[in-house]
């Protein structure tokens, strides 16, 4: 045993070569075994009390250094060395003990290296002390709310060790909480990388592989490919980890997630049927066709398959999941290799057996599940089929006419009437001719036949249907009993199949083989086979059978789109319009409305639709895009009241004309902005167990930096309304989430696709400062002063966050000089840039969409920018009494010496500019908006008062002159002419107290 100087000397001695060690990738494990060895050997032969005690002391100054790089990697290595000896229960305790007091230090060097090393001994402890664990999870979690990022860390690699298998684990509660909401990207990696992966914390992992940051998409990935408990994971689970990780654009991200897909490979032991099982392949057949392709080009020798073609052919059932496999197959060896497809593929002959075995195999089946197999079965089947050698001309012949039989079919499921549709095309693609007389004769031979039949008399039919919807009425009864709602669900089964008469299926089968003739073609109605269906679309858009209906609407808005010249388009437009406008149509229906119109503007340049007087008002081309665009749905609230398919639809098909120019309208612009940050989509996004279930989100997310890179002046004339209204409080948008992000899109990189070189920051940066003058001179509209001076706090922030810029001055300051050459540009000059033109129209849009200026104020050409930015930032800076930085900005970027006159050019442009903004400002949504926002807050300053009466320390009231500006006047010349710095700051206080004790109804009188 050695003595405690020696002792110190020997451990002070091992620390030391730890530090100075050169550890080099070849030698670094050998280093550390060997310090390891030496300190556990010092541990073993001596007082393990005195070298505790001698070990806490030596670490004393390395908790306190804060010096970074090389010294910081070797502290790590220190501590890590020393965490890793062996200790006994009692000293591991002590030990944990002494860290935790420094994990709980005022200074944030010791809490940092106190927590770091917690977490050391906790990953080398073989187990942890009872007696110390409450303390431990207590201080831990607390340390996992601490302001310093790398203690957080360090917080989560200790709690790794104290989570326990329990649905309200606080360890492993605080780690998620970490993963899901940290600011901070190292901490959202460690927290992924160290979370227990179980059924209560498996939801929110999933959310974190959208998240923005790709090491954190990376690091989900790879926990999950570690995850050994197979049936943790759920079919839809499965589907978007694949679906979102697949398609990652971050190419680490992707390659975790392929990781990730073969370890789920090799726990199913290769086979391609137990992975698929395990996923919706009938609700998401896109994506694992996809990752089916992958393996097979990637891993195929990791895959097995069992010989799906024989056990077909032989008449066993297959489950959808063998003939997706089979179809998937045929398709990858279609393109690579014609040997492994001829084994695959049957012949002809055998092909067309196999479908009438699974047709008949359909019709007989009595389980709904059966028939649900089959159904996909069937279709797997059809699309196989495109792959086959059509080479043989008796074989080729026999499946047309195979195919045209069950078209005439009846019972031929309709879903499977688009594949066998596209496998007649393929059949037929060298002549289309003979496929358009094939679908032809077909569906004039169904129609024939359909109008021999008899039909159900409308009286009866409405008295069928009255009937099922008061049954339909009742069944929505929940606590209607078990029999009686066995009894009306049989009935309303009875009365739906006597709704369904054979003639109604017949046509339908007709308007579905037309729809899909008219997808497929290439012709245009310029052919007059193809002109001449449109008599068998019309008479079924009349119907009042709602199928029928929606159906032909469908085959009449195709059927306009094959003609070049929009002839038929503008003339069936108004159908459109109509069904859309009709109370009693169902929501399908008008989607198919919506859909076709949005595709008429987008086909043809500059369409038209020709005037029609509907409901006493002329309908054009502009009154359909105004009424689509009410879809927007931006005044609703409640899920209820949203219909997000439609909403879908509706946005999709702006975004489409946006982008392919057929409208600029700012208005519409404006209001997509808005609803790209409406609350109720945002809430929407943590409504769903994979975190979003919004389609409107995901295109407007892509639509915005697509559109932005080309129409960058829109988005800025957009900017303005949007912002104004969300700070105003007219929208709901939150105000500094639009604005990140609309300056985000306006700061576009100058690549080669991007031909502006317009600081589009210096034009936010113009009207930023107009609202500014326009809010403080603005007196009407019952504003308070406190409202004010928070709404001018707003625009001030954005101000100073933007980056504007202007363009090199030289100035020649001689005396004698006139005016207007101290700048480089005269002031009444215009830019050249045509961004620049002013439009009056366009300008009285860009200052509300929804307020018009008056027609008597007459807005100048706008003066020089330079000279205009510098006069407007010397009238906001003088507004506002924090202006240091930013005049020591305009000094950077203006130079010390530059003198910009206020010409009579500028000062007319800024008057009229204000006087417009105040006219908005002070009439319609925006007064009403700004007036309720003033009236809630005093109303809350008034609660507040009155709770705090009774605990308000008496203050001497300052004297106050006759009204609240000659006291705030009185006070500024007291400030100009004596004041001290720190006099300033009192007064300044005292100012601003008098203006808020005063009644604003009291002091809007007296001003005016």
């Amino acid at each position: 045993m050695a003595e405690p100087m020696d002792l110190r000397a020997e451990v002070h001695d091992v620390l030391k070569a730890i530090m100075s060690a050169d550890t080099s990738e070849d030698d670094a494990g050998f280093q550390r075994t060997k310090y390891i060895q030496e300190l556990q050997s010092l541990y073993d032969q001596n007082n393990q009390g005195s070298f505790l005690e001698v070990l806490k002391l030596s670490l004393v100054k390395p908790f306190l250094d804060d010096r970074r790089g090389r010294v910081a990697l070797d502290i790590d290595r220190l501590l890590e060395n020393v965490a890793a000896i062996k200790y006994s229960s009692d000293d591991l305790q002590e030990m944990l003990s002494y860290t935790l007091r420094g994990a709980q230090a005022g200074d944030n060097r010791v809490r940092f290296r106190c927590t770091q090393m917690t977490a050391f001994l906790l990953n080398h402890a073989p187990s942890i002390p009872e007696d110390i664990r409450d303390e431990l999870l207590e201080i831990m979690l607390e340390r996992a709310r601490d302001k310093i990022v790398a203690i957080r860390v360090q917080s989560i690699y200790a709690l790794k060790h104290l989570q326990e298998e329990k649905e309200d684990d606080p360890a492993t509660s605080a780690i998620l909480r970490l993963a899901v909401t940290d600011p901070s990207k190292d901490i959202r990696v460690a927290a992924v990388e160290n979370v227990a992966v179980q059924e209560s914390t498996i939801g929110d992992l999933l959310i974190r592989i959208r998240d923005i940051c790709s090491e954190v998409r990376v690091a989900i990935f790879n926990k999950l490919a570690m995850v050994e408990k197979f049936d943790l994971f759920s079919p839809a689970d499965r589907i978007h980890l694949v679906d979102q990780g697949m398609h990652d654009r971050d190419e680490a991200a992707a390659s975790a997630c392929q990781t990730m897909v073969l370890s789920w490979l090799r726990q199913c032991n290769g086979s391609l049927v137990l992975l698929f099982q395990s996923m919706n392949v009938d609700k998401a057949s896109k994506a694992c066709s996809e990752l089916c392709q992958w393996l097979l080009k990637e891993h195929a020798d990791l895959i097995n398959v069992p010989n799906i073609k024989d056990k077909a052919l032989l008449g066993e059932d297959l489950s959808f999941v063998e003939s997706f496999i089979w179809k998937e197959q045929c398709i990858f060896y279609q393109a690579t290799s014609d040997e492994a497809l001829e084994i695959l593929l049957p012949g002809i002959p055998a092909y067309c057996d196999l479908l009438r075995h699974i047709h008949n195999s359909y019709q007989d089946a009595e389980d709904q599940n059966d028939k649900d197999r089959l159904l996909l079965v069937g279709q797997h089947v059809l699309m196989l089929g495109q792959a086959l050698d059509f080479q043989d001309e008796v074989g080729r012949r026999q499946l047309i006419l195979l195919l045209l039989d069950c078209f005439g079919n009846s019972t031929f499921e309709s879903v499977w009437i688009g594949d066998a549709v596209k496998l007649l095309a393929i059949i037929c693609r060298t002549t289309e001719s003979e496929f358009i007389q094939y679908m032809t004769e077909t569906i004039s031979d169904l129609y024939d036949n359909m109008q021999e039949m008899p039909t159900i008399s409308p009286s009866k039919r409405a008295e069928l249907t009255t009937r099922l919807d008061a049954i339909d009425e009742k069944l929505e009864n929940s606590k209607l009993p078990t029999e009686q709602y066995d009894a009306l669900h049989a009935e309303a089964i009875a009365l739906e199949k006597e709704l369904e008469e054979p003639k109604t299926l017949l046509w339908l089968r007709c308007l579905e083989l037309t729809a899909k003739l008219l997808q497929l073609t290439r012709q245009s109605l310029r052919n007059a086979t193809i002109a001449g269906v449109l008599h068998m679309i019309l008479p079924a858009v009349d119907s009042d059978i709602p199928a029928l209906r929606e159906k032909g609407l469908e085959c009449l808005g195709l059927y306009s789109l094959l003609d070049r010249v929009a002839k038929m388009a503008s003339q069936h437009s108004i159908v459109f319009w109509r069904v859309l406008n009709a109370d009693d149509e169902d929501g399908d229906a008008k989607r198919v409305c919506i859909d076709f119109l949005m595709d008429f503007f987008a086909a043809y340049p500059n369409f038209e639709v020709p005037p029609c007087i509907e409901d006493g008002e002329t309908v054009t081309s502009s009154l359909i895009l105004d009424g689509l665009s009410s879809y927007f749905c931006l005044d609703q609230t409640n899920l209820d009241d949203w219909d997000l398919p439609t909403q879908t639809v509706v946005v999709r098909g702006f975004c489409k004309l946006f982008l392919l120019k057929r409208i600029t309208d700012l208005e519409k612009l404006q209001s997509l902005l808005e609803l790209y940050f409406h609350p109720f989509l945002k809430k929407m996004v943590h409504s769903n167990r994979h975190g979003f279930c919004s389609e409107t989100l995901q295109v407007l997310s892509v639509f915005y930096p697509t559109f932005a890179r080309k129409n960058c002046q829109l988005i800025q004339d957009a900017c303005h309304h949007v912002l104004s209204r969300a700070l105003y409080g007219v929208s709901s948008v939150p105000f500094e989430e639009a604005a990140a992000y609309l300056l985000q899109l306006l700061s576009h990189p100058q690549t080669e696709g991007n031909q502006c070189k317009i600081n589009h920051h210096n034009r936010v940066s113009e009207w930023c400062c107009i609202e500014m003058l326009a809010l403080e001179e603005l007196t009407s509209g019952g504003i308070t002063k406190k409202v004010k001076k928070e709404l001018l706090h707003q625009w001030w922030t954005l101000l100073q966050n933007l980056d504007w810029s202007i363009k090199p001055i030289t100035t020649e300051h001689e005396e004698g000089e006139d005016e207007d050459k101290l700048i480089k540009k005269e002031p009444n000059k215009a830019i050249k840039e045509p961004s620049e033109k002013v439009d009056e129209d366009n300008a009285e849009n860009t200052t509300s969409a929804v307020e018009e200026p008056s027609e008597d104020v007459q807005t100048a050409n706008p003066p020089n920018e330079t000279s205009l930015l510098f006069v407007l930032f010397e009238e906001v800076a003088s507004l506002m009494p924090e202006n240091t930085k930013f005049k020591a900005k305009m000094k950077q970027q203006f130079g010390e010496n530059f003198i910009c006159p206020l010409s009579d050019e500028t000062s007319e442009w800024i008057m009229n500019a204000v006087t417009k903004r105040k006219e908005v400002l002070s009439k319609g949504e925006y007064k009403s908006s700004l007036k309720k926002t003033s009236h809630k807050i005093k109303k809350d300053d008034d609660d507040m008062s009155e709770e705090s009466e009774e605990e308000e320390i008496p203050t001497k009231v300052v004297a106050r002159e006759k009204t609240t500006r000659q006291s705030k006047s009185a006070a500024t010349v007291k400030l100009q002419v004596q004041a001290t710095d720190a006099e300033v700051g009192q007064i300044e206080d005292e100012v601003v107290q008098i203006d808020d004790s005063d009644d604003d109804d009291e002091a809007e009188a007296e001003e005016m």
